[in-house]
């Protein structure tokens, strides 16, 4: 993937995060009809963090420290996940090309521990040692040219998450392991904000993270958080709103409109499937995930990625284990179809 790609695919997770701004200012009263507010100040800030992930967090009560710190665990992420920083870790990890042991600071182990997580229950459709394949593929986009069948087989037996994990040593089983955690950091570090925060005695919060978004207690009207679903077909559309209850809200959104692959005219989806080395193919436009409560962002991340390819049967099911639910849009002799698991309209 080209750093312009990644730009690129930021820009459209900003559509999303400006899209449920503009709902949520509106749920809380900035928009209509005014009541007494709380006693206490609401901390709100939009800022973009690396190659412009655009990252809102609001918060009560407004304490300084505890919004130092919280900005401070964020930015550290760009050390941590940035594969483009030549100083990152991960592009350390990615640069060794050897056999051995890695020893991974806290942030990441967490992380691969997560990720080895969602490649079991995905059944190994969710890798992030599957980064060969969508070097790949980006670079058959710039030649103009489609990868050959060796060079797909090559890149294939690269992935399969061959690695092993005891805390925080990681042994690499074999030469030539890349890593990209694109598909399930923002989730974790949702996760890792909103624990901050209720930690530092927050009542009420809203942390959105390009398509992530994390919320617990009430707004500013002492109301539902209102989020909005990106419309496909849309740019800076709204498919649908979803709400959070005042128990939590973990949900994430992924859809082919964010960074889509193009090759002579022709494009693929942006979601490599490590079972064939080809992108997906499908009909399925975007997939959300929500779970109510706070602490699964990372679950709700994996999964609107592997839902692409596992299909709406098999995500409901997983989604359900984990006390979810899910939406998927897909297409449909030219029409947009929307196919929801049972409980999804609790969310609306």
């Amino acid at each position: 993937m080209c750093k312009k790609n990644v730009q690129r695919c930021f820009m459209s997770f900003k559509r999303v995060v400006l899209t449920g701004i503009l709902l949520t200012l509106a749920s809380n009263g900035i928009c209509g009809d005014s009541v007494a507010e709380k006693s206490g100040r609401w901390y709100q800030d939009v800022r973009d963090l690396y190659y412009g992930l655009p990252v809102q967090v609001r918060y009560y009560p407004e304490d300084t420290q505890l919004t130092g710190r919280v900005w401070t665990y964020l930015e550290s992420i760009d050390d941590v996940f940035n594969d483009y920083k030549a100083e990152s870790e991960i592009s350390a990890i990615n640069r060794l090309n050897a056999v051995g042991d890695v020893t991974l600071s806290p942030m990441l182990a967490d992380a691969f521990d997560k990720a080895g997580q969602a490649w079991q229950f995905s059944e190994g459709v969710f890798d992030v040692s599957c980064t060969p394949l969508r070097n790949l593929w980006r670079q058959a986009e710039k030649r103009g040219v489609l990868p050959s069948d060796g060079e797909i087989a090559a890149a294939r037996d690269r992935c399969g998450m061959k690695v092993k994990q005891n805390g925080s040593r990681l042994t690499l089983s074999r030469e030539g392991l890349v890593f990209d955690f694109g598909g399930i950091d923002k989730g974790i570090i949702a996760d890792g904000v909103i624990r901050m925060l209720k930690d530092g005695g927050a009542q009420s919060a809203l942390v959105q993270i390009g398509g992530e978004t994390a919320a617990f207690g009430l707004s500013q009207k002492d109301r539902p958080f209102r989020i909005a679903v990106q419309h496909p077909g849309i740019r800076d559309g709204t498919w649908c709103v979803i709400q959070a209850n005042g128990n939590g809200l973990s949900a994430s959104t992924s859809g082919n409109y964010e960074n889509p692959i193009t090759i002579n005219g022709k494009e693929f989806y942006h979601i490599m499937d490590p079972r064939t080395g080809y992108p997906a193919k499908t009909d399925v436009l975007s997939v959300s995930i929500a779970f109510p409560e706070t602490g699964k962002n990372w679950l709700a991340d994996s999964l609107s990625t592997t839902g692409v390819l596992l299909g709406s049967g098999k995500t409901f099911e997983i989604v359900k284990r984990f006390g979810g639910e899910a939406m998927f849009l897909i297409r449909e002799d030219g029409k947009i179809r929307e196919v929801t698991s049972p409980g999804w309209e609790a969310f609306k």
